[in-house]
């Protein structure tokens, strides 16, 4: 009678047991969050992406009733600061802000990485986009793109261009495909430097994010011949698209935020959602636009195609252009 009893008692603890550990997540995504949420940024602070990240972790902040830290992690082609991100726990407290060419570029320059941003990394939500501006130092000869085309097929392997990211370089390589041209590529540890040579005269050409290139291009420091928009860009319609000169061509880098593979549904529900929300507000379309950025929301599910197909067509691009891997 006595061993009944005991086989219940243990049949009774192993149950509550089973339950306590089927609740936990449950139990943990409805207390979340409780304690600040830190946003890495894979970039330095001070750039394109930085600045967005504020924006939104300031916004963040107010609807999670939680702080959102931005946490600056740059280096290694934003590989550095996605690379914490995946390793961290799944708990919703670590989010990265993402992008196409740290997550969908790398992925296509790179023979190893150490990471896979479609099985490390859950799909938050996707925020936008943002073009680049083709600068060239402000004596350049040349004063359109197709001007510069022209200049760098008459000397081919004479001019340079500098790149301190893999989505400028992969896109920079693209584009030489795309106008039959050849310019040697200069790697830098930032974009940020690889401006200051174009300003002085030491790099022939970069592109740069239209939030960082307008404020050099507006004093005069640097040319701006073309933006990668595929039409004209609604902040500067004053400048031509580059498929005015190479029909077809347009690149643009979306932003994105994603957490750790294996975040519970219910917490990543609750941050697509309020990203949602946020993206939504008048105020902040107003603030990104402001930044040189679209706002263009997209859930988790649109995020996780997106990045599937970019890899992709990314690699396939990188192959046809014959960009050694790294």
């Amino acid at each position: 009678m006595h061993s009944i009893h005991r086989l219940k008692a243990t049949l009774c603890g192993a149950l509550l047991a089973i339950a306590s550990l089927v609740a936990t997540p449950s139990a943990h995504a409805q207390d979340y969050p409780n304690r600040p949420v830190k946003l890495v940024v894979a970039q330095a602070a001070g750039g394109a992406a930085d600045v967005l990240g504020r924006v939104l972790a300031t916004r963040l902040s107010d609807a999670l009733g939680q702080q959102v830290i931005v946490d600056n992690k740059a280096g290694a082609n934003g590989i550095i600061g996605v690379e914490a991100v995946a390793k961290a726990p799944p708990d919703g407290y670590t989010l990265l802000l993402g992008s196409a060419p740290n997550l969908a570029i790398n992925p296509a320059l790179y023979r190893k990485l150490s990471y896979d941003p479609m099985t490390d990394l859950a799909p938050i939500a996707i925020l936008g986009q943002v073009y680049y501006a083709v600068l060239v130092p402000a004596n350049s000869p040349a004063n359109t793109m197709s001007e510069f085309i022209a200049m760098v097929r008459a000397k081919p392997n004479q001019f340079n261009y500098g790149s301190g990211s893999s989505g400028a370089r992969a896109n920079i390589e693209i584009f030489n495909t795309a106008a039959k041209i050849q310019i040697n590529h200069v790697p830098y540890k930032s974009n940020s430097q690889a401006l200051v040579d174009t300003v002085g005269g030491r790099l022939d050409m970069i592109f740069e994010t239209t939030t960082t290139a307008a404020p050099q291009f507006k004093t005069g420091k640097v040319k701006v011949l073309a933006i990668t928009s595929p039409e004209r860009h609604f902040l500067h319609p004053e400048i031509p698209a580059v498929a005015e000169a190479v029909p077809g061509y347009e690149y643009s880098s979306w932003v994105s935020v994603n957490a750790p593979a294996g975040i519970p549904p219910a917490v990543q529900q609750r941050l697509t959602n309020e990203i949602g929300k946020i993206m939504a507000r008048p105020d902040v379309i107003e603030q990104f636009r402001a930044l040189g950025f679209e706002p263009k929301y997209g859930n988790a599910s649109v995020l996780a195609t997106r990045l599937a197909n970019d890899i992709t067509r990314y690699k396939k691009a990188v192959k046809d252009a014959n960009i050694p891997l790294e």
